[in-house]
């Protein structure tokens, strides 16, 4: 049995260290030290002591494979064991208040145009696309409006509520949009992908702008009368921060976000290359701010496409990379999922939540003309010492902090980015 139980632990480690390098980027430090302890339990179970190979009436190879085993298993035990025993410092708790309104959302199908329903696939079958409004409870004044976009093939409201209630819960009023992601339009199984300057040429991206389009036409019936989208936020994560330039050319094509406009881009993907998909920005107010935010350890999306997200947006956009940080534990690690709810941790905090609540308070104070709120948030919008701090490990030692280009595509880090073509 304790063989047995030898070879499903190796085959269950071959699998971790799979995705470590795909994904998890030693995120998890305890899943190898519980594997070592199970593998040094069962090698002593399955061959005892360690015994020496070179010496006489010892089996030469068997020794060695069983000495071999237990190194291994102390090789992943070792890491976790401060941990374990507590001994590593702790991450720095959010140095943010959450918001003062409870959060009550209200979920709305929109019509979903014939040419996009006669060619959807199985995969979000059971998705009822929808609009989700999200207001703070009790606030019965003006409030700016966010409008948030879901990431590839995730139109749930569940793995985006955090980010939908860090702003609702300081007096905006939220519509998070469905899209569909699985449409299969004429070419989708010949077209050869070509990726550059930002842009790719998915021959989908044109049924889910129909699809978005009609979604933002919906949505602009539904919303509350005191919900003012003159002051206005658009955000998106992944392919819907992409998505998210189409919806700020169709805010800026009806007059929206005329007073103060703010673009939050998160782990972005590529906008359409489509010539009737570009973005006109000529009407960007001056009050204008945006963040393109990268994750150090994203291993699903290439810098290049926020590096040219910045560039379309101007010279009010600024670029910014989250660290990864294992110095302590748990360990601080900027992947493409920070921005998901269930994947909310420390570093989300301090990384992403801090800025969402910052962007909510400089839409509100904009709104009601409150100059000292709108100072103080923008203190910590804008590329500052304020904005990049992200705290200090409990012994304090300081978590690195964001790193911030105001014009990326011209820095020697991102200088590669201008002849970068991804297939």
């Amino acid at each position: 049995i304790a063989t047995l139980v030898l070879g499903i632990i190796f085959g269950l480690l071959f699998i971790f260290i799979l995705l470590n390098i795909a994904y998890l980027r030693d995120a998890f430090i305890l899943l190898p030290t519980t594997y070592g302890f199970i593998m040094i339990c069962s090698a002593l179970i399955a061959g005892g002591m360690p015994k020496n190979p070179f010496k006489d009436g010892n089996n030469r190879l068997n020794s060695s494979v069983h000495i071999l085993v237990v190194l291994i298993a102390v090789w992943l035990i070792s890491p976790g064991l401060s941990a374990m025993a507590g001994l590593l410092p702790s991450p720095p708790e959010p140095e943010f208040d959450d918001g003062e309104y409870s959060v009550i959302t209200t979920i709305h199908e929109y019509p979903m145009p014939d040419e996009v329903s006669s060619i959807q696939g199985d995969y979000e079958e059971d998705v009822t696309f929808s609009v989700y409004l999200s207001l703070p409870d009790g606030h019965d004044g003006e409030m700016p409006l966010a409008i948030i976009l879901h990431g590839f093939a995730n139109p749930f409201f569940d793995s985006y509520v955090d980010w939908v209630e860090a702003l609702a819960s300081r007096g905006v009023a939220v519509a998070f949009i469905q899209y569909p992601s699985d449409v299969m339009p004429p070419g989708y199984d010949s077209y050869t992908l070509h990726e550059e300057k930002g842009m790719s040429n998915h021959p989908f991206h044109e049924p889910r702008a129909v699809a978005i389009d009609a979604a933002l036409e919906y949505m602009s019936t539904i919303i509350p009368p005191n919900a003012n989208h003159d002051h206005l936020l658009i955000g998106g994560h992944s392919l819907g921060a992409g998505y998210a330039l189409l919806v700020l050319d169709w805010a800026l094509s009806n007059g929206w976000g005329s007073e103060s406009l703010f673009v939050d881009l998160e782990a972005p993907y590529a906008r359409p290359v489509q010539d009737h998909l570009q973005i006109d920005l000529s009407g960007v107010p001056e009050n204008f701010m945006a963040h393109v935010v990268i994750s150090e350890d994203d291993m699903s999306v290439n810098d290049c496409f926020g590096v040219y997200h910045q560039s379309l947006l101007g010279e009010n956009a600024l670029f910014i990379e989250v660290p990864s940080d294992r110095y302590g534990f748990p360990r601080l690690v900027a992947t493409h999922y920070l921005q998901a709810t269930e994947t909310h941790d420390t570093l989300a905090d301090w990384g992403f939540y801090r800025r969402v609540a910052s962007q909510a308070d400089w839409l509100v104070a904009r709104n009601i003309g409150d100059e000292l709120m709108e100072s103080n948030a923008e203190t910590l919008l804008v590329d500052s010492e304020e904005l990049r701090y992200m705290g200090e490990w409990s012994d304090g030692t300081p978590v690195k902090t964001l790193k911030t280009w105001g014009d990326a595509l011209n820095s020697d880090q991102y200088e590669h980015c201008k002849s970068w073509t991804g297939s």
